[in-house]
Order: C-alpha cells, then sequence, then structure tokens
C-alpha cells in the first residue's frame, strides 16, 4: 500500500521570534522572507531558515556579529523593507486613485456628448492649475491618462458594466415594455434606438435605454425587426415578458404586412402585446394643431421694434445692463431655423416687465401694450410652454 505523501507547508507551523535576529528573517504575506538578500523559504522550519543563512551568507559580516549587533542590524533591514514596502503601496494607492479619476472625466465626457480628444485638453488645464495650486502633486496629476483611445475604454468599459448591470435585472422582471424610434445621424446613418421600462415582483419600476442599433442598409420593417430581435437578444429580454411596444408611427413601424408590426405579430403569432403609435411625438402633434401665429408673428414685431432701430437697440441694451437682467439683449427670429421660435419666446418672456419698463421710460407704451393684456399674456404663457 502507497504511504501518502506528506504535505510539510499544511502543518500549521509557527514563526519563531528568534530567528529574526539568529538567521536574519522575518514574516511577509505568510513567507519567511530573508532580511538581507530578499529571499523567502518555502515553510516555517528552522532548518530550512538555517540552511539559507548557511549557506547564502555564511562569508558575510552578519555570521561574525554578536546577538547585540545582530539585533541593532536587524532593526535597520526592518525598516528599510518596511519602507520598500509603503513606497509600492504608495505607488500602488496612486495608480488606482489615477485611473479611477480617468474613468469620471470619461464618464463626464460622455454624459456631456464632448469630443473624445478633450480628454487631454482636460489633463492640460489640470497640469496648469496643479502648478498654482499644489506644485508638489504633479507627478499624481501626470500619471492620469486621458488620450483618446484611453477615453475611448474607459467608456466602453463603463458601458459593458452598465449592459451588465442591466442584464442582471432583466431576469428579476416579470414584465416590461418598450419604446422605439429610428431617426438618421449627421452621418445620414440611420438608428434605431430602444427604451426599456420593468418592473420586478416588489414593483419597482426600472427605465433604461437598452440599445441602440445602425441601420446601415434599408430601413424596412424587415430591417427594423431584425435589429429589434438582435437588441432583445443580446440583452436576453424574454418576448413573453413584453405587453406593450410604443413606435414613432412611421409607415414602416405601423404597416400590418411589410412593417415591424407585421413581421412581429408573424413571428410571434397569438402574443399579447399591445402596440401604441406617436405617443413618444404628442408634444409635437399639439404644436402643429394650434395657431401660433398671432402670438409669434405679435412677438416677431415687438423684436424688431427694438433690434432695427440702432439707437433704441443700444438704449434697450444699456437698460438691461442697469436692471443687471439676466440677458443682456433680445434675439431676433430666424424663419429658416424652427428652433430659433423657442430662443425668441423664451427670452421675451423672461424680459417682458423690464420691456414694459423701457418703453414706458421712452413714453411709447402703444410698442407693448399687449404685454399688458392678461389675456393676451395668458396665450403667450401657453405657447411658450409647449413649445
Amino acid at each position: 500500500m502507497a504511504t501518502k505523501k506528506r504535505k510539510v507547508d499544511s502543518e500549521c507551523r509557527a514563526f519563531n521570534d528568534e530567528w529574526t535576529w539568529k538567521y536574519f528573517f522575518t514574516v511577509v504575506k505568510d513567507k519567511p522572507v530573508c532580511l538581507i538578500c530578499n529571499e523567502a523559504v518555502a515553510v516555517f522550519k528552522e532548518y530550512n531558515i538555517s540552511r539559507h543563512f548557511t549557506s547564502k551568507h555564511k562569508n558575510s559580516n552578519y555570521e561574525a556579529m554578536s546577538e547585540y549587533e545582530r539585533k541593532q542590524n536587524v532593526e535597520s533591514l526592518c525598516k528599510k523593507l518596511s519602507g520598500r514596502q509603503n513606497f509600492l503601496k504608495k505607488v500602488n494607492t496612486i495608480q488606482e486613485a489615477a485611473t479611477h479619476a480617468s474613468y469620471i472625466i470619461a464618464y463626464n465626457i460622455a454624459t456631456n456628448n464632448k469630443a473624445l480628444s478633450d480628454g487631454e485638453f482636460v489633463k492640460q488645464c489640470m497640469l496648469q492649475v496643479c502648478d498654482v495650486l499644489c506644485p508638489d502633486k504633479k507627478n499624481n496629476f501626470q500619471t492620469v491618462s486621458l488620450s483618446r483611445k484611453t477615453v475611448t475604454s474607459r467608456i466602453e468599459a463603463i458601458d459593458k458594466y452598465l449592459t451588465s448591470q442591466l442584464e442582471s435585472k432583466i431576469g428579476q422582471f416579470k414584465f416590461c415594455t418598450i419604446a422605439m424610434d429610428e431617426n438618421t445621424d449627421i452621418n445620414d446613418t440611420a438608428q434605431l434606438v430602444l427604451f426599456i421600462r420593468e418592473v420586478d415582483e416588489n414593483f419597482e419600476i426600472t427605465e433604461e435605454l437598452a440599445c441602440m442599433r445602425s441601420l446601415k442598409g434599408t430601413t424596412k420593417g424587415c430591417d427594423i425587426f431584425r435589429e429589434f430581435q438582435e437588441g432583445l437578444l443580446t440583452l436576453k429580454v424574454p418576448i413573453t415578458n413584453i405587453c406593450n411596444i410604443t413606435t414613432d408611427g412611421a409607415p414602416n413601424m405601423t404597416g400590418k404586412k411589410s412593417g415591424f408590426l407585421g413581421f412581429f405579430n408573424q413571428n410571434y403569432p397569438g402574443n399579447n402585446v399591445v402596440f401604441l403609435h406617436c405617443v413618444i411625438y404628442q408634444d409635437a402633434m399639439c404644436k402643429s394643431a394650434l395657431n401660433m401665429k398671432p402670438v409669434l408673428d405679435a412677438v416677431v414685431k415687438l423684436v424688431n421694434t427694438i433690434r432695427s432701430r440702432r439707437l433704441t437697440h443700444r438704449q434697450f441694451r444699456d437698460f438691461l445692463q442697469s436692471v443687471q437682467s439676466e440677458y443682456s439683449d433680445v434675439l431676433y427670429y430666424t424663419k429658416v431655423r424652427w428652433l430659433s421660435a423657442e430662443c425668441v419666446l423664451e427670452q421675451v418672456w423672461q424680459l417682458k416687465d423690464d420691456i414694459v419698463s423701457f418703453f414706458h421710460e421712452k413714453q411709447c407704451s402703444a410698442e407693448c401694450e399687449m404685454l399688458e393684456d392678461t389675456e393676451w399674456l395668458s396665450d403667450f404663457a401657453f405657447f411658450f410652454f409647449v413649445i
């Protein structure tokens, strides 16, 4: 019968404090380590430790030392070892902090829609500020990597982490709804965006951006359905848990035969999914049904009265500066850019009291009489908050 092999390292041996000054050994991470050459011995066994000392340091000055001299040298060697350990620990701590800082900056770059190359500009600003506030810490700031490649990898890592968190939550949900929108980006590439809203057994609701899929070719119903399937497959969303799908109401979404709706029903017959369309743009539908022309024309006329006369325009700007207004001027309305209507209405609404005071001082109250009409102001307020 074969004898069981003995495992010396599992015999729970303890380190004897005398071995420190006798053989210049100490314990580092549960291993006996030589203070002279920093080599480690496998087990806490006096024979192994003494053999290392006599074989490696037999001809050294340490062997001829007295007990008192050895203890003094051991104390000095222990301090040096501790200093090296603290230095390595400090370096690791600084590196971890620098990595954490780069993740924070990359996250802010992504959430604020800034260019990936802005990280290098941020680092340049950090170093210049460091030269003024804390020059002795500049090396720490130098270790923060914010190159374009690093920022990209950090954002990708954050995305993978958030996706994994969403996937872990999806397994706990009982029901979910999907909102879909297909639009074209600045490079004329169609992008399909899926939002998911889910509820678990404790009625805790989570709403997140599920995925964004690029449609490189056509944007037919079959293409949208294919990307929809791949997006849900990536997140492991069970089709049986979907109770509602909301689309943007485009024909390639709502078509009962060749649209997304048709392909969904063909592939999942007997489903209980409720489809809703155009709910995403209900505010746009509201604006298109309202007659904004009278209000917008009156506001544009008022703005033109101020901006078209040079003297009046200069006086108005000086007046706003004297009353310490939030705005320094009013904007022209440009029909070519519909978005300018919102900015013009917002500024006139915020400055309505200052505009009335200005025209009263000039004794031209007729120019702003609509701003003192309660009924007209009600219409103005309604359109301003709707737009």
